[in-house]
Parts: C-alpha cells; sequence; structure tokens
C-alpha cells in the first residue's frame, strides 16, 4: 500500500494515520504529524517537533484516544492530560500558510476539505515554554515560525 491508499486504510481502521517527516536540510526539525483527527474524531490534526518518532507516534495516540472519547484540545491553554509528573503540554495553531509546505500530504488528501492543525509544545525541566526566556529543551524554532501568533503575543 502506498500514499493515499495507506492514508485512508489507516484512517478506517485506527482513525488516523501518523506521519514522520524528516527533511533533509539539518537546518530544519523533524516532526510528525496526524491525518485523519479531523475526519474521524472532528478534532484539528496535530504536530509535534523534535521529539523521536516512536515518543511522538505513542502521545499522538494519547491525543486520539482522548479525541475519540469527546475530549477537545484548545489553543495557549496548558494541558496536563498527555504528559506525567504535573507537566502541562500548550497547543498552538499552525497558519494556514504554512498547511501546503508542512502539511502537504494532509492538504493533498483532505483537498478541498478545511481543517485545522495544531502543534503541540512541551514545557522545559522548569516548565518553561519555547517562547519564553531561559527554554531549554528541544529544538522547535520551526514551529515556532509556523504557528498563528498568539494573543498575548507570544
Amino acid at each position: 500500500m502506498k500514499g493515499r491508499e495507506r492514508i485512508a486504510h489507516d484512517i478506517a481502521k485506527y482513525g488516523w494515520h501518523c506521519l514522520h517527516v524528516f527533511p533533509d536540510n539539518e537546518d530544519q526539525d523533524h516532526f510528525t504529524y496526524t491525518i485523519g483527527f479531523s475526519e474521524s474524531f472532528q478534532g484539528p490534526e496535530i504536530a509535534i517537533f523534535g521529539l523521536d518518532r516512536d515518543r511522538a507516534h505513542e502521545l499522538l495516540g494519547v491525543c486520539a484516544s482522548l479525541l475519540k472519547e469527546g475530549a477537545r484540545f484548545e489553543i495557549g491553554v496548558p494541558d496536563g492530560r498527555l504528559l506525567k509528573g504535573g507537566y502541562k503540554v500548550i497547543f498552538r495553531e499552525i497558519a494556514k500558510e504554512a498547511f501546503p509546505e508542512y502539511l502537504g500530504t494532509a492538504t493533498r488528501y483532505f483537498g478541498n476539505a478545511e481543517f485545522q492543525a495544531f502543534v503541540m509544545f512541551f514545557p522545559d525541566s522548569k516548565g518553561r515554554f519555547p517562547w519564553e526566556s531561559g527554554y531549554s529543551y528541544i529544538r522547535v524554532n520551526e514551529a515556532l515560525k509556523i504557528i498563528v501568533p498568539a494573543s498575548d503575543g507570544h
């Protein structure tokens, strides 16, 4: 199975497809994103930058389970349902202008259908996020460039 057929199969069987992107350019960050959350669960597609593919897939699987149970993710609101140890993630919306370059496979799969997509951001060991001073965890410079600016300026 290839391409669209594989995506459709995974969405029919699991409710979503997981795509890992490993750029050739070392200045770009690797990332993983979903295709199918919008179709199966009426939720946003989710992208994770900087984590290894197994950990990213695992976290996206947790997102799928939550969405399947009726949960929703909110932009800019710390969410403690995904990580252990009291750590919370924050979702930020991906700008539509970034869809062709970063979510090209999803864009082609969905055709003219509208969908939303979020980046899941992780705190460092001190609970700081990438837009906060002193952040020290995974490289997400590219993710920060493709999100819709938050109303608080971050």
